[in-house]
């Protein structure tokens, strides 16, 4: 009887284990007959003794999860990378939008790294979407640095915790007053400048667009521990709830089903013919569609049937454009 750590059956697993991986990307099991060719075994009972091995390899408690299964299913041989070993996938077109539109501002001055990254990404995106590429880099508003006359006062501020008054331009009235403020944070977000601050008189934190600021007067009392809910949340989304986000049903298959399922885990609800859907709430519109698109076919909007026909209408419009 072949023991677990045998030195011939170590051989084969290295034979095996690259070749199973390499159909697994493929979205295949490596056949058990085809297993017994590769790795010399004698027979296919042989490979599934090999497979039911590996179970008895110890492995660290502390790791949150296998870092390789293998098992053998209806004849042939599966294996799942849990960090995604292998060929890396493709980004979609948002993804590479994203990175061009990162890279642009540093394109001229930042020496060839930065030029060759931005070409060979240019290079990857396909002629026929290209157009739609370049108008989503072209919407991508990136800034690198805090405009305006107060952003060296405000961050002055933040840093020392100082508590600060702020003259401020009200939306609705134009008029401005002044309040009393434990400043916190400074972000840009679709086109504008804020800060978020803890208003002292209300007791709350409030949003102050940094183009209604009229003047900036630092205090002397230090504030101890912000106020108000954690600053992570600013991080968490590309875009703040705004009332118009709904649930939308995206359905990947093949390689997006795979990308899927490392993804969002759980969420990721299996159907019967092997393909996932994830329900996300976000706001339908041209950044979701851009998602879709940039799957190559292998993602598509189930619901609500308004946004599939957005999405519809959109391949149309591509089809006559390119057609």
């Amino acid at each position: 009887m072949t023991r677990p750590y045998d030195l011939r059956r170590i051989r084969r697993l290295l034979l095996l284990l690259p070749a199973a991986a390499r159909a697994s990307r493929s979205g295949k099991g490596l056949p058990l007959a085809r297993a017994v060719e590769l790795t010399g075994a004698r027979s296919e009972k042989e490979v599934v003794a090999d497979v039911e091995a590996l179970s008895e390899l110890w492995a660290s408690p502390e790791e949150a999860e296998d870092v390789i299964a293998v098992h053998v299913e209806d004849g042939e041989v599966h294996v799942t990378y849990a960090n995604g070993f292998g060929r890396p996938t493709a980004f979609s077109l948002a993804e590479g939008a994203v990175l061009l539109a990162a890279l642009t501002p540093f394109e001229q001055d930042g020496g060839r790294p930065v030029k060759e990254a931005a070409r060979k990404l240019r290079k990857a995106i396909p002629e026929v979407l290209r157009t739609e590429a370049d108008r989503l880099v072209a919407g991508l508003d990136l800034q690198l640095e805090t405009p305006g006359p107060w952003a060296g006062a405000l961050r002055e501020a933040i840093d020392k915790r100082v508590e600060t008054t702020i003259e401020y331009r009200s939306v609705g009235d134009g008029t401005a007053a002044k309040r009393v403020v434990e400043p916190r944070l400074v972000f840009h977000r679709e086109g504008h400048w804020y800060l978020a601050a803890w208003n002292v008189a209300k007791r709350e934190e409030h949003l102050f667009r940094l183009d209604r600021i009229v003047s900036v007067e630092l205090g002397t009392r230090i504030f101890g521990e912000h106020q108000g809910p954690p600053l992570a949340r600013y991080g968490k989304s590309l875009y703040f709830q705004s009332g118009a986000e709904r649930d939308v049903s995206v359905r990947y298959r093949d390689t997006a089903a795979r990308l899927a399922r490392e993804r969002h885990g759980a969420r990721a609800r299996a159907n019967d013919d092997g393909s996932v859907t994830v329900t996300t709430k976000l706001t339908p519109g041209n950044f979701l569609l851009g998602i879709v698109l940039g799957y190559g076919g292998e993602a598509t909007i189930e619901a609500p049937e308004d946004v599939v026909a957005q999405l519809r209408e959109r391949v149309e419009a591509l089809q006559r454009l390119y057609g």
